[in-house]
């Protein structure tokens, strides 16, 4: 998944289209752009790592969950790190009074969805799979096209994993009979917190919307109306071309949510039980992203063994300290200061940890 993350990425921040991993330059933002490596990935692979991070196995029970207070401190730096500016997660890290916001029940922006599927992945459980995802969905965002999204991620992952190669039809048949038996009620069981009045109406009509365009999926192949199918359903569409052509098409590339939609094919392909020949292709952090993948498959066998996240009086700011510090930090453990550069706009660290090096960077003006 991080390999077409990667390429999104590439693709994203440069004009001539490429197939071909390759060094860029990503504008981080008016004041500063900076070069990076072959194999640099976005948000949606940062955030997948940061589930990871935060997932906690409990074998009595049967599931896997999120340790909630550990993910919002690791969305707290991450929002330094980042490569990529989904607004719903920012939202969620800036907004005063955010589950009373308008952002969080209205806006029906997809971007970091595909963060649910080591949920799936680390559990063998559908029930505590979906359970786990519909938390996760609604501590960013609540409108009902987004949760719906997430949960068809969830299925669609759940089915590749049983079935390894399933006919396309098919497989669209399978999402419209979930969608038809799904009820909010029993998704919203056991959830704090009351639903405004209007919104299991409002719930039903986006199933109503995703079952039609599941209808209309089979005759919407012309890249005109491509983006109106949406994340998941073209998602889909790339990985099953994916399994005709062995290669993403570069109109893939040019998507509301190219990179997230490509990455999630990718992902797919995986699922199915089938390999991508990245012989050739340098990924950043390849070794690291391998080992989260085995800590995955240890957590799905409840061999996890990770405790709850201790929350910390006073966090560490990192923008305080000086080139060549070290310290051992809550969430990113050992780390070195390797470089600073501090300007009017921004302060800027190369920051060196046990299994990777990242730059974190604070915009001044923001503050």
């Amino acid at each position: 998944m991080a390999y077409g993350d990667a390429l999104g990425f590439l693709n994203e921040n440069q004009e001539k289209k490429s197939l071909t991993l390759k060094n860029f330059v990503y504008r981080y933002n008016d004041h500063l752009s900076m070069k990076k490596p072959a194999g640099q990935y976005s948000y949606i692979t940062e955030l997948m790592l940061i589930t990871i991070k935060c997932l906690v196995d409990h074998g009595t029970a049967l599931k896997v969950t999120v340790d909630y207070p550990r993910f919002y401190e690791e969305l707290k730096l991450w929002r330094y790190y980042r490569h990529g500016t989904p607004p719903p997660i920012l939202a969620r890290l800036e907004e005063k009074n955010y589950y009373k916001s308008t952002y969080y029940w209205e806006d029906r922006n997809c971007c970091g969805i595909s963060r649910i599927i080591p949920i799936l992945l680390a559990n063998k459980n559908y029930r505590a799979a979906e359970i786990e995802v519909y938390k996760n969905m609604i501590y960013i965002n609540r409108h009902p096209k987004v949760i719906l999204t997430g949960l068809l991620l969830l299925r669609t992952g759940y089915i590749l994993l049983e079935n390894h190669f399933i006919d396309e039809d098919e497989l669209i048949q399978q999402l419209k009979n979930y969608l038809i038996h799904m009820q909010l009620q029993q998704l919203n069981e056991n959830m704090k917190g009351s639903l405004p009045n209007h919104y299991n109406l409002q719930f039903e009509k986006e199933k109503i919307q995703y079952l039609m365009d599941l209808d209309r999926y089979k005759n919407r192949k012309d890249a005109e109306n491509k983006s109106k199918q949406g994340l998941i359903l073209n998602s889909i569409e790339i990985y099953y071309n994916l399994s005709e052509q062995d290669t993403p098409m570069i109109e893939d590339l040019c998507c509301d949510y190219g990179k997230e939609e490509i990455a999630i094919a990718f992902c797919l392909w995986g699922m199915s039980g089938k390999e991508y020949d990245t012989t050739n292709a340098s990924l950043k952090d390849e070794i690291f992203i391998c080992e989260m993948g085995k800590f995955l498959s240890k957590l799905r066998n409840f061999e996890g063994n990770r405790k709850a996240y201790v929350s910390q009086d006073k966090m560490i700011d990192l923008f305080q300290l000086e080139k060549n510090s070290m310290i051992q930090h809550p969430i990113l453990n050992m780390l070195k200061i390797k470089e600073k550069e501090e300007t009017k706009e921004y302060i800027k660290l190369l920051v060196q940890t046990k299994s990777c090096i990242n730059t974190f960077v604070k915009d001044k003006t923001r503050q």
